[in-house]
């Protein structure tokens, strides 16, 4: 058993308490990625919510034969599964992993229940590194400080922005309306059937402003001519008051029109992907894509 599994294994089984204060002194944590966990409410994390502990151990484990994402990493609370490192996030990690060049390390850094499940829980994976007489360098000093979460479910009314909107029916089916991005965010998870919205969403919309300037805006648009045809006349292209918001001859391409958002939530399984397009003016639309 090497150094580094052996002190893994003391703080796992009986907190950092525990080690001789001379060891403590001599070790940092260098944290390589803070994150929330990725699909949480899938696996087993939920049920175990109430007993987690900031501070708590998780175990990283690799699925290189996971059928949807080579670079898996699995997260586990205790023999718990509870989700995974985000898919956009795992690349370099899985690689360091393979290769065993490092001990990876992963511990909760913040839990909120109040939040929406995939904000529960987030976490950091770290290495220790031995204190010497060379410290990090100045410009590497953010790699040791816990950073406080981006909660995009957790917000006072007064950070809410909110779209104006027009003078309209009451929702159909009794929806009720997506008015920001967090409602569009939570109700695409809420509609899907799987974790592969999470990569849907960040891949989609990169940044969280791009999510809030797309559904602000209303420059979600969907092209009417690549739709499935069980699409082609379905509430989802008729945004305006059970009308089509036709936009032709603002794209390179026809057919684009302005997307009904609280339909296209609800048709979250069905996205495939987001796309960014820009119009003639050099204006950033997304282009939802439809299976």
């Amino acid at each position: 058993m090497n150094r580094t599994t052996f002190i893994k294994n003391l703080i796992g089984l009986f907190g950092v308490g525990a080690l001789p204060k001379a060891l403590v002194k001599q070790y940092q944590k260098v944290y390589l990625l803070q994150c929330f966990v990725r699909g949480f409410r899938f696996h087993q994390g939920p049920k175990l919510l109430e007993q987690m502990t900031v501070g708590q151990l998780l175990e990283l484990q690799r699925e290189p034969q996971n059928e949807h994402d080579a670079c898996a990493i699995a997260l586990y609370c205790g023999p718990h599964m509870i989700g995974y490192i985000p898919r956009e996030e795992n690349e370099i990690l899985s690689r360091l992993m393979d290769a065993q060049v490092v001990e990876l390390l992963a511990e909760i850094t913040h839990i909120e229940p109040k939040a929406q499940a995939w904000e529960h829980v987030a976490i950091a994976v770290y290495v220790l590194k031995e204190i010497t007489n060379e410290p990090l360098p100045e410009t590497a000093s953010y790699l040791t400080t816990i950073e406080s979460p981006n909660y995009r479910t957790l917000r006072s009314s007064n950070d809410r922005l909110t779209r104006v909107s027009y003078a309209q029916p009451a929702p159909h089916h009794g929806r009720k309306e997506i008015q920001n991005a967090d409602d569009f965010y939570i109700r695409l998870v809420d509609h899907s059937d799987n974790d592969r919205v999470y990569q849907l969403i960040h891949e989609g919309f990169n940044t969280a402003e791009n999510m809030e300037l797309a559904v602000q805006e209303s420059r979600i648009i969907i092209n009417r001519n690549k739709l499935p045809q069980d699409l082609q006349l379905d509430d989802v292209v008729k945004a305006l008051d059970d009308e089509i918001v036709n936009i032709d001859g603002h794209f390179a391409e026809n057919g684009y029109v302005v997307a009904n958002l609280d339909r296209l939530a609800e048709l979250s399984a069905r996205i495939q992907r987001f796309t960014e397009v820009t119009d003639k003016e050099g204006r950033l639309f997304f282009d939802a894509i439809m299976q």
